[in-house]
């Protein structure tokens, strides 16, 4: 029986520890945490924190279907579909490019515009003709219409993206895993054997 050439084994398992560690793992990782965070959206919280503060919407009745979704949900669904990841060499990056998606995550005091208020002017209009003037909807965007340019509205925190102590969990447990297949995947072209 001809001697292992240990080198041979060597460069073989380094690539595969190389995959691992530049593509594999990132992607797998991504996917999970990326699932998870919009796992979150659909509780409507950040994993162990606070509910996220109800909308103004539903607090005020909306009939309509902007009544029907909970915190930072909407028909669209744009702030859950900007969750995305890129995997990198033994990293992946989670992120949303939306302009205002920090806004939301972080909370913060914006100012009124001009621009603003024509927009809920639009809006008020569109909601007297297709609800009536006495609809929640068309009171509401008529109040945030009547806003001084400059005043402020508060947009609350609803922490949706960030690290945790579930995300450190996640991607542990699929690091390990990740690793113990490998060992088990390189015993098994030395023994023979597949697990």
């Amino acid at each position: 029986m001809p001697a292992p050439d240990i080198e041979k084994m060597i460069r073989e398992n380094l690539e595969d520890l190389k995959k691992l560690y530049q593509r594999t793992l990132p992607v797998k990782v991504g996917v999970a945490v990326q699932a998870s965070f919009r796992e979150n959206f659909r509780k409507g919280r950040f994993y162990s924190e606070q509910p996220w503060q109800t909308p103004l919407r539903t607090t005020l009745g909306f009939r309509g279907v902007e009544g029907q979704y909970g915190p930072l949900l909407s028909g669209k669904n744009a702030l859950y579909e900007s969750i995305k990841f890129r995997p990198l060499p033994g990293k992946v990056i989670i992120s949303s490019e939306l302009a205002y998606a920090a806004t939301h995550n972080d909370g913060e005091e914006i100012g009124v515009t001009e621009r603003m208020k024509r927009f809920f002017w639009a809006k008020h209009l569109e909601h007297k003709e297709s609800m009536g003037p006495d609809a929640p909807e068309t009171e509401f965007w008529k109040r945030m219409a009547l806003k001084k340019p400059g005043s402020k509205i508060k947009i609350p925190r609803r922490h949706f993206l960030g690290p945790s102590k579930e995300v450190d969990t996640i991607v542990q447990d699929i690091v390990n895993k990740g690793l113990q297949q490998f060992i088990n995947n390189q015993h098994g072209k030395v023994t023979g054997k597949s697990y």
